[in-house]
């Protein structure tokens, strides 16, 4: 019996857990930034649609309406495509938490190993010793 011998295996598996930690952070960094655009490109929508408004009631030329409708067609284009990023972003994220559990996993039940096998080699030397403790005795007693 020997104490745990797979200490490189564990710690090779908290890198991997450490690096699938990180790449879950960024992307979850990525998917806020990402959201951020979107609520900004939809605020830029609202206030085209507010002074599209505005000037369709103080009247104004065809070409700057045409401008007004141009500019919101651009922005939602922008808006579908941001959405659509999101959604991908999403994905990877839960992708890479998906990744991170898996690590952890694999890292807890080797951490569980060493445990057990740890137990078990303490028991085996704390055998040994009381068998030697024990023929001490004897040997004490014979004289």
């Amino acid at each position: 019996m020997k104490p745990f011998t797979m200490e490189p295996v564990l710690r090779y598996r908290k890198q991997l857990e450490d690096e699938a930690r990180q790449k879950l952070f960024i992307s979850q960094k990525k998917e806020t930034e990402i959201r951020g655009q979107l609520e900004a490109a939809k605020q830029v929508m609202a206030t085209l649609y507010a002074d599209l408004e505005r000037e369709k009631t103080e009247g104004t030329t065809s070409d700057r309406l045409l401008l007004y409708e141009n500019r919101i067609h651009l922005e939602q284009k922008k808006v579908v495509e941001l959405q659509e990023k999101l959604s991908r972003q999403q994905e990877k994220v839960a992708r890479r938490r998906r990744r991170l559990l898996h690590a952890s996993q694999e890292k807890k039940g080797l951490e569980k190993l060493k445990q057990r096998q740890n137990m078990a080699y303490k028991k085996f030397i704390e055998h040994q010793e009381a068998a030697m403790l024990d023929e001490i005795a004897v040997l004490r007693h014979d004289r």
